[in-house]
């Protein structure tokens, strides 16, 4: 026997020179067709997904935006009521506020003056880089100077 026929017998794709049975070709090339087809298919399923992963951060965001934008105005009714800011930051509107910022993942604190004349609020979103500031001069967005030295997002 030669050792064509033997390979053939064993079921052994290469010939005796080495090249690939034919047979086997075609069983490759489906087979590269099943894979290419399953990473399309999934990446058609992680697509929507992915967008919808967007989507809930970008409202989420929003809905932070959203609650400073609420804390801003109600500084302003504290002011009128008090005079000043004093315990603004303990307030129970500005808790139940730094509450619902939490629930979607933020983190928020407020910084009052020690003459309780200015105050700045601001808070950080999960993703990376997202902060949002706002103080008693007006300024609402993007910025992270506020602290206890510096009561002011600018």
């Amino acid at each position: 026997m030669d050792q064509q026929n033997t390979n053939r017998q064993n079921r052994n794709p290469l010939r005796a020179d080495g090249s690939v049975d034919a047979g086997e070709s075609e069983k490759i090339k489906k087979l590269f067709r099943a894979l290419a087809v399953l990473v399309v298919f999934i990446s058609s399923l992680s697509l929507p997904m992915y967008i919808s992963y967007k989507t809930q951060e970008n409202a989420k965001e929003m809905r932070i935006k959203m609650d400073m934008r609420q804390l801003k105005n109600w500084a302003i009714i504290y002011k009128i009521n008090n005079d000043n800011y004093l315990n603004l930051e303990k307030d129970s509107e500005v808790s139940k506020v730094f509450k619902d910022i939490q629930s979607m993942g933020g983190n928020a604190y407020m910084v009052v003056s020690g003459d309780a004349n200015k105050y700045c609020c601001q808070a950080n979103f999960e993703r990376k880089g997202g902060v949002w500031c706002m103080d008693s001069s007006g300024y609402i967005g993007k910025d992270d100077k506020c602290s206890s030295v510096n009561i002011s997002c600018e």
